[in-house]
């Protein structure tokens, strides 16, 4: 009989934190899984801490090049036997009943898939001295993000991939993860997913994510670059939405600022300012972006 879930975790020199994030796959409350673990080609000892781990539902493959997360993903994807993929991460841990709670949402729906909330840990918060602290996500303060969340997804992301369990046969016709995205390809990911029909959601912290020093999120290159791509691939749905696609031009503007990147930062300014004319933060980051365009120009002149 082949299990209904197969689990794939991708990793990736993480000696560190395999472990624990295997051990929170092998405790689930759910029993049809199987757990595929990619190794990415590592050159720490994460090879030989997964070689220590004897468990009939583990399944280990191992790259010969580093390739990336998402292919890490894919390769994991390929080698599934299950009707249903989940997808952990190997700094991450999952609560013992995850699987079990959203494989009962899903339980005599439609579905495409379905995802939990996340605790989130690592984030410095500078009003609390610096401390660390967590935070509960998507933010409660939203609408129920449950069922046709396209609309919701348009405007932000806030679906994690270790979140999810996705249909395998519609992951697969979505031509799986798109390595090009780092970061993102979650967001990427769900909006494909949203677009081929509902998602459910499981209200409770069923995850605990771990923000580590190496994250690639923390890459404001990466992350500007990848978000970019995210409004061409939508543009088609985001034309009829003037003022969220407005705010993403915005937002990536303001990020190439930051990253002394004026030319393409005056780029997306004025595209965001084409659709809301009369926004005036958009005007005054214009400006703001302009003055130290110039700035820049004249120091070097010196």
């Amino acid at each position: 009989m082949h299990p209904r879930v197969s689990v794939i975790i991708p990793t990736f020199n993480r000696e560190r934190t395999i472990r624990s994030s295997i051990d929170s796959v092998l405790r689930q409350t759910y029993s049809e899984f199987e757990l595929i673990v990619v190794d990415d080609c590592s050159t720490d000892n994460t090879r030989s801490i997964l070689a220590t781990i004897d468990d009939p539902r583990i399944r280990l493959i191992c790259h010969d090049r580093n390739r990336g997360p998402s292919e890490a993903r894919n390769t994991g994807t390929r080698a599934a036997s299950g009707e249903w993929l989940a997808f952990q991460d190997s700094d991450d841990e999952w609560l013992p009943t995850k699987l079990e709670l959203q494989m009962a949402r899903l339980n005599g729906h439609t579905y495409v898939a379905v995802y939990c909330g996340v605790l989130i840990f690592g984030l410095w918060d500078p009003s609390a001295g610096g401390r660390p602290s967590a935070m509960y996500f998507p933010n409660p303060e939203m609408p129920l993000p449950d069922g046709d969340i396209l609309p919701m997804l348009l405007k932000d992301s806030f679906i994690s991939t270790q979140t999810l369990v996705v249909r395998r046969d519609v992951f697969e016709a979505e031509d799986l993860f798109d390595p090009s995205m780092p970061p993102l390809e979650d967001w990427d990911l769900a909006l494909r997913l949203a677009r081929r029909g509902q998602i459910a959601f499981v209200d409770q912290p069923l995850v605990i994510q771990h923000f580590s020093p190496d994250s690639i999120t923390r890459s404001r290159l990466k992350a500007v670059t990848a978000k970019s791509r995210i409004v061409e691939k939508n543009l088609d749905l985001l034309v009829s939405r003037p003022r969220v696609l407005s705010h993403h031009y915005h937002n990536i503007g303001g990020a190439w600022r930051d990253l002394r990147e004026y030319g393409k930062a005056r780029q997306y300014l004025l595209k965001a300012l084409r659709l809301s004319p009369l926004a005036p933060r958009s005007l005054l980051s214009l400006g703001y972006t302009l003055w130290l365009d110039f700035r820049q120009k004249i120091s070097t002149t010196r």
